[in-house]
């Protein structure tokens, strides 16, 4: 089992968007988390030996298995993993884990977290009905061509690969739709994964009560404006404890990471 890290290193751009999003079925990836949690199992066993992921070749495996365990088996304390075994192990609805394993990209990933916030986050909340190929190129140019990024040499051609697989991943995880013009889906954050949202909120901002200066928020799929009505809703349910005085809304978590499932689906 992948031991917490505390220092998950997220200051460096990779190209690990590209292997995750050229996987043919986002469902091994829920599986490799599950087997991350089976004591009698693991990632490396499941890819590598028994190449349930039907990759042909020995080191194309074990390139997808470090990406897998960079993405989403990368955790920055224990209430972190906790949170992750809880979700994945659940009868959470597949759109719920599904937003889960989005967020937990994000946290782990910088390259992924800056173009989803740039541009598909940005798009998405504009009203714009689409979002293209070159729209995530452009962003990549103009982000490469940085001063501060100069160390950053990628070609033509990976950036406009990276650019199409992170389309492809946003469509898996049925974000997006269509074939050569994708367009945006109305995404759904129900009760449940709000509440999961929040408790990844306070992982990546761990002394941030004021949820509005998260920088999760623009992740969370709910307009600004409807974001307090939300929680309010949460704080009656019992599920979280709000506080809001016109400028900060601060939120405190009322249950433990390892038990939240447990709560949010009634189990005794």
């Amino acid at each position: 089992m992948t031991e917490p890290n505390n220092s998950i290193e997220v200051s460096n751009y990779d190209v690990t968007t590209i292997v995750i999003g050229g996987l043919k079925d986002l469902n091994l990836i829920f599986k490799a988390i599950e087997s991350c949690f089976d004591n009698n199992d693991s990632v490396e066993e499941l890819i590598s030996v028994r190449n349930e992921f039907n990759i042909r070749s020995e080191k194309s495996r074990l390139r997808i298995e470090s990406a897998v365990k960079q993405a989403f088996l990368q955790f920055k304390n224990q209430d972190h993993k906790n949170l992750i075994q809880c979700v994945f192990q659940s009868d959470a609805p597949l759109a719920e884990k599904q937003l889960v394993l989005f967020w937990q990209f994000v946290l782990n990933n910088r390259l992924f977290r800056e173009i989803s916030s740039c541009v598909f986050m940005k798009m998405y909340f504009s009203g714009r009905s689409y979002i293209s190929k070159d729209d995530v190129i452009a962003y990549l140019k103009d982000l490469f061509n940085n001063n501060d990024n100069q160390n950053v040499s990628w070609s033509e051609s990976t950036i406009n690969i990276l650019a199409g697989k992170y389309l492809t991943l946003m469509t898996k995880l049925n974000f997006l739709e269509g074939t050569r013009t994708k367009s945006f889906r109305h995404i759904k954050t129900s009760t449940e994964a709000l509440v999961f949202f929040l408790y990844i909120a306070k992982i990546h901002g761990p002394e941030i009560s004021n949820i509005l200066l998260n920088d999760m928020l623009n992740f969370s799929f709910i307009a600004h404006e409807d974001f307090l009505d939300r929680l309010k809703k949460l704080s009656l349910k019992g599920l979280i404890k709000m506080n809001y005085n016109g400028v900060a809304l601060n939120v405190e978590l009322l249950h433990s990471y390892r038990e939240i499932c447990d709560v949010l689906y009634e189990r005794p």
